[in-house]
């Protein structure tokens, strides 16, 4: 099951992008909901169970789309994806800051919403589906990769940091990097693999992750960590 839900304050954009999701989902399931909500205010007092999908309008009236997604990430912390529909583009860095999968800019395109609600549709089933099974010294373990922020070799240990909690292993970063090679992590230093998904602004030899912890990036490996950073930041906006 599919589930999406539209934030938008306008009936015909509501009806437009309705229309759309219908014909483009139905094309690869028929098990699927879209919700309507004409505001953030509606949303919240009625808030949605397992949304896999928020298309928010950034511009609307009170409680804002980028507000509303500050909000939603208090409480879909994980999983969910977050798809901003606008006709400007100052918000690229606020979109960054609550892990915005797209931008769709108005007057949307039905071609334009296919192609990423698609590919977000995908990258869902995958994270999904994909897991890191783990031996610790005592328990054994399986963590949505999706979940992990960075991890690090500490003296003989390896840590493994994630939204909820850290797990302690051994292993070795050469094993855990080649498990991890196809997704978005980027060996930034010799003792630290980090998460490009949750780096919010890289600065001199540190990349600073989006709950304010600093990971460390070696000199020799600072600039192709920066144009990894800014080629995930130009996907962004579509």
């Amino acid at each position: 099951m599919i589930k999406i839900a539209i934030c938008e304050d306008e009936i015909k954009q509501q009806e437009l992008i309705k229309n759309y999701l219908d014909k483009i989902i139905s094309q690869i399931t028929n098990q699927y909901e879209i919700l309507i909500f004409n505001s953030g205010e509606s949303l919240f007092n009625n808030y949605p169970e397992n949304i896999d999908i928020f298309l928010l309008d950034i511009q609307m009236d009170k409680l804002n789309g980028m507000d509303t997604a500050r909000k939603i990430r208090e409480i879909d912390n994980k999983n969910v994806e977050i798809i901003f529909t606008t006709s400007i583009v100052d918000y690229i860095q606020e979109g960054y800051e609550v892990r915005a999968y797209r931008y769709l800019l108005k007057p949307i395109k039905f071609e334009e919403l296919q192609k990423h609600i698609l590919s977000c549709i995908d990258t869902i089933t995958k994270n999904k589906e994909n897991n890191l099974i783990i031996n610790t010294k005592s328990e054994i373990y399986k963590i949505n990769i999706n979940e992990i922020t960075y991890i690090e070799i500490l003296k003989k240990d390896m840590i493994i940091h994630t939204l909820s909690k850290d797990y302690e292993v051994k292993s070795s970063m050469e094993k855990i990097e080649k498990e991890l090679e196809l997704y978005n992590f980027f060996r930034c230093h010799r003792s630290f693999l980090v998460n490009i998904n949750y780096i919010e602004n890289i600065k001199q030899y540190v990349a600073i992750l989006e709950n304010n912890e600093e990971v460390p990036v070696s000199r020799h490996r600072f600039k192709d960590l920066k144009n990894k950073f800014l080629n995930h930041l130009g996907n962004i906006l579509c």
